[in-house]
């Protein structure tokens, strides 16, 4: 028995070893591997630009990197950090796909409903009268409802408006003044009534050209007046407002504490300055802009910080293989689950990122087969995306829009797919 129990304890400890020194290469190599990110990240801000921006590359259990770089607030030397809070534009409809499955998976929402049984006015394709537009057309941008943001300009209005204005903005170089003066016909109007005026027949900033002349769930077109309707029936089904219930049901449990649809409810320290090109061409340096509210928040109106959004693509990993916390594994399997070819998708483009190649639920599919996201609007560019074969992913936003943001882009991926090795070997 001495000899069997002698055995056994030499063999565990061999196993140990072997397991500790397994562990020992692949932290070596991480740690080897984002150094080297760190310094292609840092000669990237030195020659960009961007005045700031930060990263996080995650499995499903931890942040593996996570560094800012640059300047939050140029003025007053504030650094760009994980902690700093950001808008992440579009990527916000990722959020939208949570809160319209938890729905379904609580049973008060179907996604081949029709959004006319649900809304208190119709929404029709005039072109196609008789035939519905589901919860689903939505929420794979298939409804043929088409963005035209600049209708109201024309009667004076705008549905986007300015937080905090102030005079020094009257000298922002003249390519910008158009946008400034139509942010400055806006007013805070409810969401309800951004769609009631864009979609519903009659409507102030209704058109003709409010819809394709296609068959709704038969081509794609990316519609950020569609996914504002699907937030809208997230509120009637729910019976909160939008804010509430993603603040109950997703921020609240992944402990996601600097997140905010209202950007005044930030620390003000913590809050990332909008910077806009000085000139429209050739730029070479970049001016304040302010910040700046739309009526369609739920769709790109998001403020977080690379901390926080670690958390959720944490949860969005392990959701994809069935372990997530928010919803169960069948409901996510529905969410992540690629809705069919249509017409509009391109399965030819060989981009890395080709976000027109597979649509989920509110979430682009690669050909690799990695989800993902990206958002930009004036003073953002942001990007969220993981690859479910090898449990990585990498989110990653910055307070200027410039094409340079491609090569940031370019620069994460390509360390997310060394990080990908290591953590599949």
């Amino acid at each position: 028995m001495r000899r069997i129990s002698l055995a056994l304890t030499l063999l565990t400890g061999t196993v140990l070893l072997s397991c500790n020194s397994v562990h020992n290469g692949r932290s070596k190599n991480l740690t080897s591997i984002t150094d080297s990110l760190t310094k292609e990240l840092d000669s990237f801000s030195k020659t960009t630009l961007i005045p700031g921006f930060a990263v996080g590359l995650v499995n499903e259990k931890e942040m593996l990197y996570g560094k800012g770089f640059g300047f939050a607030k140029i003025k007053d030397s504030i650094a760009f950090t994980t902690s700093t809070v950001h808008s992440i534009a579009s990527v916000s409809k990722t959020f939208l796909a949570l809160a319209v499955m938890k729905l379904v998976e609580e049973g008060k929402l179907s996604l081949n409903e029709p959004i006319n049984a649900i809304l208190p006015y119709k929404i029709i394709n005039p072109y196609y009268p008789n035939i519905p537009i589901t919860v689903r057309h939505l929420v794979t941008h298939q409804s043929t409802l088409i963005d035209d943001a600049f209708v109201p300009y024309y009667i004076g209005e705008a549905d986007i408006s300015i937080i905090n204005d102030q005079k020094k903005y009257d000298s922002l170089p003249a390519y910008l003044q158009p946008n400034l003066e139509y942010y400055r016909m806006g007013k805070r109007i409810s969401l309800d009534q951004n769609i009631r005026n864009y979609a519903v027949a009659g409507g102030k900033w209704y058109t003709d050209s409010s819809f394709l002349n296609k068959q709704p769930g038969t081509f794609f077109m990316y519609s950020n007046l569609g996914a504002s309707i699907a937030a809208r029936i997230v509120e009637i089904r729910s019976g909160m407002t939008y804010e509430k219930f993603t603040q109950q049901f997703i921020f609240d449990p992944l402990g996601m504490k600097a997140t905010f649809w209202n950007i005044e409810e930030a620390d003000p320290s913590k809050v990332s300055q909008l910077y806009a090109h000085n000139k429209e061409k050739d730029p070479t340096s970049v001016v304040e802009h302010p910040q700046y509210y739309m009526t369609n928040f739920p769709v790109s109106g998001l403020k977080s910080s690379i901390n926080d959004l670690s958390l959720y693509l944490m949860e969005m990993i392990k959701a994809k293989h069935g372990k997530g916390s928010l919803l169960k594994a069948a409901t996510y399997e529905q969410l992540f689950q690629a809705a069919p070819d249509v017409e509009g998708l391109n399965k030819s483009d060989s981009a890395i990122f080709n976000d027109k190649f597979a649509i989920s639920t509110f979430w682009s599919i690669t050909g690799e087969g990695y989800y993902e996201h990206f958002g930009g609007n004036v003073g953002i560019y942001s990007f969220l995306f993981f690859d479910p074969n090898s449990n990585t992913g990498a989110v990653g936003f910055c307070n200027l829009r410039d094409s340079d943001f491609g090569d940031l882009l370019s620069i994460v991926y390509k360390y997310q797919k060394k990080i990908a090795k290591i953590h599949k070997d």
